[in-house]
């Protein structure tokens, strides 16, 4: 999605020959196509927390031509915590009070999710967030990209940087190289592997996080909002006529054991889902699956210049914000590439240049 976003972008500037390179045969198939598609707009820190709701308000009211079809479901999100975590809940919100977080009565939640189970003290409510259509985003990305002449190259693996002299010459790639003065990496996971950028590594490090759905369920109402419960790390959502369920976990894993399901941390997601939704204990699972989050030291987003190599840039790091915060993410770095920096105030402290020590 970061590398859709920052084509877009680009191409909206007016700049020519982008190349999108995409290992798999389908766009989107990776990260993006592995998250739980929620668009929850508090985040702790406050820089991205802005990002984030700079990037809603594109979500909510897309360019003309964008999307034939609304690219949120507004059906709101919960953040709830029990008396041992609302303060945590409560610094949240004073950090970022332009987030909109509206204080509730927990017998309002209660009142529209009946079966969640009691215990939880303090609860905000964010009516504009919800769902995200996934699909329709990186489509309309890659669309407007491609519109405005970039080209989407498909069963095209990265392998490498080729740098001569000291100099950026281009890429390795499945197919052979490919020439380019200047290269952006927007490949998730896979900017952890230091093998393929060699002394212009960064310290990313790529942990993974399970999903799963239920059947269907009598007990679920498909327009119930997003519940994330602060502390606890759980959050649900309806799906397919059950529920999205997630235990928040968090493994450290090498990029090719990013989508690599691990049984015991399923589990541990079935225990917390059997806590807060004792309904629902013995639910089946339909599916499952895993998927990566990648971050650096300070967790904060990985966009613009390598200062070591002239063309290079960095759009990774993006800790699992990477489709809620795609809008600005996107025309952040296609500011730096195309006018070599940029204005947006918070560019200094995304920089990569804040990792080389």
């Amino acid at each position: 999605m970061a590398g859709a976003a920052t084509a877009y972008f680009l191409a909206r500037r007016g700049r020519r020959h982008i190349r999108l390179l995409e290992k798999e045969k389908i766009a989107g198939t990776q990260s993006t196509g592995r998250n739980a598609a929620i668009l929850r707009t508090m985040i702790p820190a406050p820089l991205l927390n802005r990002i984030a709701c700079t990037s809603a308000r594109f979500y909510l009211d897309p360019p003309a031509g964008f999307s034939t079809e609304p690219l949120v479901e507004k059906v709101g999100v919960y953040l709830a915590a029990g008396p041992n975590h609302a303060a945590t809940l409560r610094s949240w919100c004073e950090a970022n009070p332009e987030n909109g977080q509206a204080p509730v009565d927990p017998s309002v939640m209660y009142g529209r999710i009946p079966i969640l189970a009691p215990g939880l003290t303090h609860v905000t409510h964010k009516a504009d967030d919800g769902v995200l259509d996934v699909h329709a985003i990186l489509q309309g990305f890659l669309r407007g990209a491609s519109r405005n002449g970039a080209e989407l190259l498909l069963g095209r693996e990265f392998l490498g940087l080729r740098v001569a002299d000291g100099r950026l010459a281009g890429v390795e790639t499945s197919e052979g190289f490919l020439e380019a003065d200047k290269v952006v990496v927007a490949n998730g996971g896979w900017a952890a592997a230091a093998d393929t950028f060699g002394p212009y590594a960064l310290p990313f490090a790529p942990y993974r996080r399970h999903l799963m759905v239920t059947s269907p369920l009598p007990e679920v109402d498909p327009h119930w909002p997003v519940v994330w419960i602060v502390g606890e790390e759980f959050y649900f959502r309806p799906e397919s006529g059950g529920l999205l369920l997630c235990g928040c976990d968090a493994v450290k894993v090498a990029p090719e054991q990013g989508e690599v399901s691990d049984p015991a941390e399923l589990e541990k997601t079935a225990v917390k889902a059997a806590r807060w939704l004792p309904g629902l204990a013995d639910a089946r699972i339909a599916r499952s699956w895993a998927g990566m989050r990648t971050f650096v030291p300070d967790d904060l987003f990985v966009i613009g210049a390598d200062p070591r190599l002239e063309g290079l840039f960095w759009v990774a790091g993006l800790g699992g914000h990477g489709i809620t915060c795609a809008p600005v993410i996107g025309r952040l770095a296609a500011e730096w590439i195309a006018e070599g920096g940029s204005a947006h105030p918070a560019a200094p402290a995304l920089a990569p240049a804040r990792l080389l020590g």
